[in-house]
């Protein structure tokens, strides 16, 4: 059974349009998930919440000190974006990728591959800034990797759930 070109544009369009869709749904979900599984574990609230309280003084004090009170809040809303794209939006871009490349249609990759890229993305970072800790982890970090971890294995699921592609049955002719 042959498509003509119009016919197979239309499901190539399609397709990036379910999986454009699916992709801000996951990320979206992450993005939500994150935040609220870092303030269900005692430790990590207890450290997230010191770091964010004393980041946004210092970098308040320094906007007020240069005379722009909105830069602190900025920088802040820079780092929480860059910390979501590091965890939610770029492991899932690179498992989808690969996984529709290689035709992957299982669960298991798309959260799976998400998941160990988003709980490695602070070693990769490090790594790539060539600092000497790149290898060593101590326990809250472990503990902050599986919560990453679990954030890309949810974007992973929910982009599986929504964009997947799927096999149909063949009607009878």
């Amino acid at each position: 059974m042959g498509l003509g070109a119009g016919a197979l544009i239309t499901k190539l369009l399609r397709r990036v349009v379910v999986m454009a869709f699916a992709f801000l749904v996951a990320v979206s979900a992450g993005a939500l998930a994150l935040p609220i599984a870092a303030v269900m574990d005692p430790v990590v609230r207890e450290v997230g919440l010191n770091a964010v309280v004393s980041t946004l003084f210092a970098t308040l004090d320094q906007s007020f000190h240069y005379g722009e009170p909105g830069l602190g809040f900025a920088l802040l809303g820079e780092a929480f974006w860059a910390i979501l794209v590091a965890v939610c939006a770029a492991p899932l871009a690179l498992a989808a990728l690969v996984g529709e490349i290689a035709g992957v249609r299982g669960v298991v990759w798309y959260a799976g591959a998400s998941g160990v890229l988003a709980a490695a993305s602070p070693w990769i970072l490090r790594a790539t800034h060539g600092l000497a800790r790149s290898a060593k982890a101590s326990p809250l970090e472990i503990r902050i990797a599986l919560l990453f971890f679990l954030t890309g294995a949810l974007t992973g699921a929910v982009y599986w759930l929504l964009a997947a592609p799927r096999e149909r049955p063949v009607p009878p002719a």
